[in-house]
């Protein structure tokens, strides 16, 4: 019987799949906050933010911890590994890889610390989810902007890949003073909801990117 090219490559394997997590990790996570905002009678996606989805007053705070949170976090820790694994060596990658590890274990331990009541800090538990909701706020935009220049040596990737990362990661990361200024208090979650979806948006682009030059072989 033949035997089989050993020249083919093997199903993407786990560069791949890591960048499948990546992109399916955003997606889940705003079909998630989408649901439980509409099942939450009172809710208004305008007015209260997505940690509150997860506060001790939510009906649904356990699940929005571990499968939005937490999951959301885990997600994009697969997105940097699978970032690190199938792009070429440079300072730009290393960056953005740790800016994503950042990202993804911040992420993570925010599932641990439900905000309080209307998300007004009042408990430690409460103060903690504030402080560790932020780090991820900015780290994905500015993995996003280093990624603009990761991507110049890499032919496979264009100039178009460089100027979407570059404003995506502007843009979203331009949304935190409002938010923080509270200078939109009318529209702030929406805001907060626009510049976090923004990071995600590239997330999911660059993952399913990354996905398909898993398949394509080695560089």
């Amino acid at each position: 019987m033949p035997r089989p090219d050993r020249g083919k490559r093997e199903p993407e394997g786990v560069p791949g799949l890591l960048a499948l997590v990546g992109a399916a990790g955003p997606l889940l996570y705003v079909l998630l906050v989408t649901v439980l905002g509409l099942l939450w009678e009172g809710y208004d996606p305008i007015r209260d933010s997505m940690s509150e989805l997860g506060s001790v007053e939510s009906p649904y705070g356990p699940l929005m911890n571990v499968a939005g949170f937490m999951a959301l976090g885990v997600s994009i820790l697969a997105f940097a590994a699978a970032y690190r694994l199938l792009l070429p060596r440079g300072p730009w990658k290393a960056a953005a890889t740790v800016l994503l590890g950042v990202a993804g274990v911040a992420m993570v331990v925010v599932g641990f610390f439900p905000c309080d009541a209307g998300c007004i800090d009042v408990t430690r538990t409460g103060t903690l989810h504030s402080i560790t909701s932020t780090p991820q706020a900015i780290a994905l935009p500015l993995a996003a902007m280093a990624s603009a220049f990761a991507f110049g040596p890499d032919r496979r990737f264009g100039t178009a890949w460089q100027a979407f990362s570059g404003w995506i990661g502007l843009v979203s990361l331009g949304t935190g003073p409002f938010v923080a200024a509270g200078s939109l208090e009318a529209v702030t979650e929406l805001v907060q909801r626009a510049g976090i979806g923004l990071s995600l948006l590239w997330m999911t682009a660059v993952s399913l990117k990354l996905h398909a030059l898993a398949r394509s072989g080695p560089t």
